[in-house]
C-alpha cells in the first residue's frame, strides 16, 4: 500500500513538474497565448494570477491584464510591489495616466529609496505635463545620484515653461554626458535658433558632425547656423551636399539659396530659392530674397511678381486693420479712457468709413470729454451722411421716434447754443 501511495505521488509531482516545464518553455519561446491556457489550468494563486497577468500585458489584452491585477492589488495588502507595478504600466499602455500615476505613486510609498519607482513616478508625471512637480522630483533624485537620462527631461520641461536659458542649460549637460544625444542636440540647435546664437549652434553642431557626419537633421542645423553666422561659403558647401543627397526640404533649400544670394550668385539663388517657395509660399523673407534673385538673373516678370506678392502679404488688409482697430478701442471704452478710444475709432474709420463710427466719435466728445466745438465738428460729417429721401418720424404712444438723424439734428441746436453762450461770457 505504502508503495502504491508513493507511486502516486511520485505521478503527481511528475505530472505537476511537467506543466511547470511546459509553462517555463512556453513563457521561454514568448508563446504567451499557450502560457496563458497552462497557467489557468494551475490552482488559482496571486503568483499564478501575476504571471497570467504579465503574459495578457506582453500581447497588449491590456484590460484581462488589469482585472487579474486590480484583484491581486485588492487582496494582497504586502509584498505586491511586482503587482502594483505591473498594473500602472498597464494603465500607462492603455493611456490612462492619472490612474497609472495613482499606482506608481502607491509603489513609491512602499519603496521611497527605489529608483526604480522614483523614475516610474517622475515619467508619469511628465506625461501628466505637470512640469514643475516634474521638476521638482528630478532635483530631489540629483541630490543623492547624476542621472543623465534626466537632464534632456527637465530640458524638454523648461522648453515647455518658456524658460529657454534653463532648458539649454540641461540640454548641453545632456549633451555632455551623452555626446551622440541627437534628440537633446536637435532640441538644443532649435533653441539657439529662437535665441539667435548663431555661434554655438555651428560649435555645438560641428562637434556632433566629427563623430556622426551622416545625420541629415544636424547638418541641416549646422548649414543654418552658418548661413545666418555669414559663414555663406561653408554654408553653401553643408547644404549643397544635403541637397545633392536628396534633401527637397523648405529649410535646405531657403537657407542654400539665401547663402546664394548672400555672396550674389543669383541664378543658384533662384534655383533654390523657388524651389523652397513651391513648399511655403507665405514667408516674407523669401519673397524678398526670390523677387530680387530673379530680377538680378533675368527673370524680371518674375521677380516683380514675386515682390508685389511679398507687399500684399507684408501690408494688412483694410478689414482686418478695422477688427483690430475696432476691437481696440473697445477695450478702452471698457477702462473709460475715451482720449484712446477716439484715437482707434478714427483709426477704424479710416480702413472702414462707418457712419455709425462717426456718431459714435460725436458722442464720446460731447458726453465724455465735453468739447462741444469737436462734437459739433463730427455731429455735422454724421449729418452729411443722412439720405436725400427723409422719413417722417412716426408717432408712437403720442411720444415722438426721432431717428438718429433727428436727435442729432437737435443736439447740433443745443450745442451751437452752448457754443455761443460760452463765447458771450468772454
Amino acid at each position: 500500500m505504502k508503495k502504491l501511495l508513493t507511486a502516486i505521488l511520485l505521478c503527481c509531482v511528475l505530472v505537476l513538474q511537467a506543466q511547470s516545464n511546459a509553462i517555463q518553455n512556453a513563457l521561454k519561446n514568448h508563446d504567451y497565448e499557450q502560457a496563458i491556457k497552462l497557467i489557468s489550468k494551475e490552482k488559482k494563486s496571486p503568483e499564478m494570477d501575476l504571471l497570467k497577468a504579465t503574459c495578457f500585458k506582453n500581447i497588449a489584452r491590456y484590460d484581462d491584464a488589469i482585472a487579474l491585477l486590480e484583484e491581486i492589488v485588492k487582496n494582497e495588502h504586502e509584498n505586491n510591489i511586482a503587482s502594483i507595478n505591473e498594473l500602472a504600466d498597464c494603465y500607462q499602455q492603455v493611456g490612462n495616466f492619472r490612474k497609472a500615476k495613482l499606482y506608481y505613486y502607491m509603489a513609491l510609498q512602499q519603496t521611497p529609496d527605489s529608483r526604480y519607482a522614483q523614475l516610474n513616478y517622475l515619467n508619469i508625471t511628465y506625461k501628466l505635463k505637470e512640469l514643475n512637480q516634474t521638476i521638482k522630483l528630478a532635483h530631489s533624485i540629483f541630490q543623492k545620484d547624476t542621472v543623465p537620462v534626466l537632464l534632456p527631461v527637465l530640458g524638454d520641461c523648461f522648453t515647455q515653461l518658456g524658460k529657454t536659458d534653463s532648458a539649454i542649460y540641461y540640454y548641453r549637460k545632456a549633451m555632455f554626458h551623452n555626446p551622440a544625444d541627437y534628440n537633446s542636440l536637435s532640441k538644443l540647435s532649435k533653441l539657439y535658433i529662437q535665441t539667435e546664437k548663431f555661434d554655438d549652434l555651428v560649435s555645438s553642431t560641428d562637434r556632433f558632425i566629427l563623430s556622426d557626419s551622416s545625420n541629415q537633421v544636424i547638418n541641416q542645423y549646422n548649414g543654418i547656423g552658418l548661413c545666418m553666422s555669414k559663414k555663406h561659403e561653408k554654408a553653401i558647401y553643408r547644404l549643397k551636399s544635403l541637397s545633392q543627397q536628396g534633401d527637397s526640404s523648405f529649410l535646405t533649400n531657403y537657407y542654400l539659396g539665401a547663402s546664394y544670394y548672400a555672396v550674389e550668385d543669383y541664378i543658384e539663388a533662384y534655383n533654390y530659392l523657388s524651389s523652397a517657395y513651391k513648399s511655403d509660399s507665405s514667408n516674407i523673407r523669401l519673397h524678398y530674397y526670390l523677387g530680387e534673385s530673379a530680377i538680378m538673373s533675368g527673370h524680371r516678370f518674375r521677380g516683380i511678381q514675386i515682390l508685389t506678392e511679398g507687399l500684399n502679404l507684408l501690408i494688412p488688409k483694410d478689414a482686418e486693420l478695422f477688427n483690430y482697430y475696432y476691437c481696440i478701442s473697445k477695450g478702452y471704452s471698457s477702462m473709460n479712457r475715451p482720449l484712446d478710444e477716439i484715437k482707434y475709432l478714427k483709426l477704424s474709420y479710416d480702413h472702414k468709413p462707418d457712419n455709425k463710427l462717426i456718431y459714435n466719435i460725436a458722442a464720446i466728445y460731447d458726453y465724455q470729454i465735453k468739447d462741444p466745438e469737436e462734437a459739433l465738428n463730427y455731429y455735422n460729417r454724421f449729418m452729411a451722411t443722412q439720405p436725400k429721401t427723409k422719413t417722417t418720424p412716426a408717432i408712437t404712444n403720442g411720444t415722438l421716434n426721432l431717428t438718429y438723424y433727428g436727435a442729432v439734428e437737435n443736439r447740433i441746436k443745443d450745442l451751437k447754443e452752448i457754443i455761443e453762450t460760452k463765447k458771450n461770457k468772454h
